[in-house]
Formats: structure tokens, C-alpha cells, sequence
């Protein structure tokens, strides 16, 4: 299976190549970074694409702030760029995967694939409609994965996103971590992640996938309490904030992913050593 991985120099794009590289079976895999071009131009998704078996579309404007800050961007980056790579994969007989996200739900208690969206974001709503295109011009065996609050090393942090490293950043520096009032999330590993994103390729299923832990979320505040004792800060540094509109936390189901063998296997504080080890690693 020969395939093309877009946003691979992203944080689940160069999750997702490791994976498909030297998991438990690997595939010849073309890593298409950012630097190779714009998806959005012409041509450069016709070109990416020829070839290639399986696209995994993971390229994207992340994250609600940043859409918010360059709206032109989010629709250039998540809507237009992913209908020119659904074209192409039609044109090629390439299967589409979608990386999409959970908070195409909107504000709902526990959403499984049958939830009807309800974008409460400019990001959320340029996702869904990226989902639609993928619809519209590569609905043969397409996949759409809808992947909810991965963390790991290779996020950045501020912005907006990577909230974990973020707050283990602030507190081994001794400065104010600010965590949103009333905002709780079941965090996922990102190898979890890109395990799950392979077994999902592998099954030979197509539709929705719902990606993420299940687990009962955890209050950001507490989260934030967890980042100041794995760094050995006082959690006096936490300061509770309102968050920004638009920000949503849908809970969600993954029981068709687990019915595939799917087990997370990294917990939420050894997750966070794992990432505090990185980034010092890389300081």
C-alpha cells in the first residue's frame, strides 16, 4: 500500500508517518510537508496525489484562535486545499481519509458517529465543511476521522493550541498558568492516535471513526494541577480563566474503534512525563 500522508511536518501528519513507517507493518509511505507546496494551488494536489494508494488528508489551519485571527486562511487551508485533494484522489482512484475533528459535534454531552455536527466554531464549521467536500467529489470507501484532543511532543505551544505542553512550559518556569474555567477534555496520546488512524486504514471500513479516549474527562484546572506536580511547581501559579467563545469539549464514543482491537495505552500523567522528558530533551 503506497501512501500519501499530507501536513506530515504537523503534529498528527508526522505522528501518522512514523506510524505507517515502522508500526507493526509498513508501508511505503510519501511524507508531503508543507515546504512541497500549497495544496490550495492548482495542480500541486493533482501531482501529490498521482500514485498513491490511500491519501491520509491530515493537512489543516488548526485550532479555534487561529481561524478566528485568519478566516481567509482557515477556509483557503481546510475547505478549498481539501477539495482539490478530494478531486485529485477521484481522479487517481486514491481512497480519501479524512482527518477531521470531534469538535465538528459542537456542545454535546457524548457524541458517536451518528451525532448530527453542529460546528459552534469558524474552525469547527471549515472542518465540517471539508468533510462535505470529501463527501461530494471522493465518497469511494472514504474515510473520515474525527480525532478529539491528541497531545504529545511536536506541539506548539501558545497560540491557542497544545494546551499540555503549554502548561508543563509554564510551570517549569515558574510563570501564571492560565486554565479555563468550567472546560474539561479526555486527553489522547498521540501514538494512540496514530495507531488507532492505522488499524482504521487496515479494516477495510470506511464512514465515520471517532478517535480519542473515552475515558471520563478532566477539569483543566485539575489538569493544570497535574503539569505543576510532574514539573515539582506550586499549583498557586494556576489562575482560572474564562474561555474564549466558541471553544467546545464534546465527550465522545469510540466503541467502533475499540470493536477493531483499539486500546489506548498510555494514561494522561505518564503521558505528560513522556512529554516533559521530550521538551527538555529538545531545550
Amino acid at each position: 500500500m503506497r501512501v500519501l500522508v499530507t501536513g506530515a511536518s504537523g503534529f498528527v501528519g508526522r505522528a501518522l508517518v512514523e506510524e505507517l513507517r515502522h508500526g507493526e507493518r509498513s508501508y511505503e509511505v510519501h511524507a508531503l510537508e508543507r515546504s512541497a507546496g500549497d495544496l490550495a494551488e492548482p495542480g500541486v494536489a493533482e501531482s501529490a496525489v498521482a500514485g498513491a494508494d490511500v491519501v491520509v488528508h491530515a493537512a489543516a489551519r488548526i485550532g479555534v484562535v487561529r481561524c478566528e485571527e485568519d478566516p481567509e486562511a482557515a477556509l483557503r487551508s481546510n475547505v478549498l486545499a481539501t477539495t482539490l485533494v478530494a478531486r485529485a484522489c477521484a481522479a487517481h482512484g486514491a481512497r480519501l481519509a479524512y482527518v477531521s475533528t470531534a469538535d465538528v459535534y459542537g456542545s454535546v454531552d457524548r457524541a458517536g458517529e451518528e451525532t448530527p455536527p453542529a460546528p459552534a466554531s469558524l474552525y469547527a464549521l471549515t472542518k465540517w465543511w471539508g468533510e462535505q467536500a470529501a463527501r461530494l467529489y471522493a465518497p469511494e470507501r472514504l474515510l473520515v476521522l474525527r480525532i478529539a484532543n491528541p497531545y504529545g511532543p511536536g506541539v506548539e505551544t501558545g497560540q491557542g493550541k497544545g494546551a499540555l505542553p503549554t502548561m508543563l512550559q509554564q510551570a517549569e518556569r515558574g510563570e501564571r498558568i492560565p486554565a479555563f474555567r468550567g472546560e474539561a477534555r479526555s486527553w489522547c496520546w498521540i501514538g494512540d492516535v496514530a495507531r488507532a488512524v492505522r488499524l482504521v486504514l487496515e479494516s477495510g471500513e470506511d464512514g465515520v471513526f471517532n478517535i480519542g479516549s473515552d475515558a471520563e474527562p478532566l477539569a483543566l484546572t485539575d489538569v493544570a494541577r497535574l503539569a505543576c506536580e510532574v514539573v515539582g511547581a506550586s499549583p498557586e501559579l494556576i489562575d482560572e480563566v474564562e474561555p474564549p467563545p466558541g471553544r467546545v469539549t464534546p465527550r465522545i464514543r469510540v466503541d467502533r474503534l475499540r470493536a477493531l482491537g483499539w486500546r489506548p495505552e498510555v494514561g494522561l500523567e505518564e503521558g505528560m512525563r513522556l512529554l516533559l522528558e521530550s521538551s527538555r530533551q529538545a531545550a
